[in-house]
């Protein structure tokens, strides 16, 4: 029995000191940072939260959607009239649009004349008179090559002015530039933003 005594009074106190001090070792070491107190979400449940926070913006029924899609329809429209670059839609606020608009609104172009030579060829086909009939018919041929030619024209300047500013750009605007061009000034949309006195972009 004095045996055991011996040895008992011989160990140590508490087993777990050595713990502790291994503990505050390692929370005092600069070398290791503190854990974020929280374990990592896998890569399912970080899309999940991310689709979750995307679709709680949507409106939140059909009547609110179709309200949204007024209100950004009459911006949008208020934007085409003002002709504010930065408020259009997207499509037409690309640079390569926005410089095809302007050299088409800084030329002079055959298409507005041809919508006159089109009337008097419409008057013209009511009158009974074959002379008037025939000049009509003439003018409107006339007009017909002019405007094939000036769009020809036309799609080359822009699309070679667009390639020397962006020449990795896919934006066609051969066709959108002609289409602008066949419009009087004044049913233009967006309204142009530069004049005819104005050097041609």
């Amino acid at each position: 029995m004095a045996l055991l005594k011996r040895r008992g009074s011989a160990d140590p106190e508490p087993a777990a000191e050595p713990v502790d001090e291994v503990e505050a070792d390692v929370v005092d070491d600069p070398r290791r940072t503190a854990g974020k107190g929280r374990p990592t979400p896998r890569r399912a449940d970080a899309r999940a939260a991310r689709g979750q926070a995307v679709t709680t913006a949507k409106p939140a029924n059909r009547q609110e959607a179709r309200a949204v899609r007024r209100k950004q329809s009459q911006d949008y429209r208020a934007a085409m009239i003002s002709g504010d670059v930065n408020r259009l839609p997207p499509r037409e606020r690309a640079p390569e649009r926005v410089l095809a608009r302007d050299f088409v609104d800084a030329r002079i172009n055959v298409g507005p004349f041809f919508l006159l030579v089109a009337v008097v060829y419409f008057i013209g086909g009511l009158m009974p008179l074959g002379i008037i009939r025939l000049a009509a018919t003439v003018a409107m041929l006339l007009g017909i090559v002019a405007v094939v030619v000036d769009s020809i024209v036309l799609s080359v300047q822009v699309s070679r002015r667009v390639a020397e500013r962006y020449p990795d750009s896919r934006v066609r605007v051969r066709a959108y530039a002609a289409q602008r061009a066949l419009l009087p000034r004044r049913w233009r949309l967006p309204r142009p933003r530069v004049s005819r006195a104005d050097p041609r972009p």
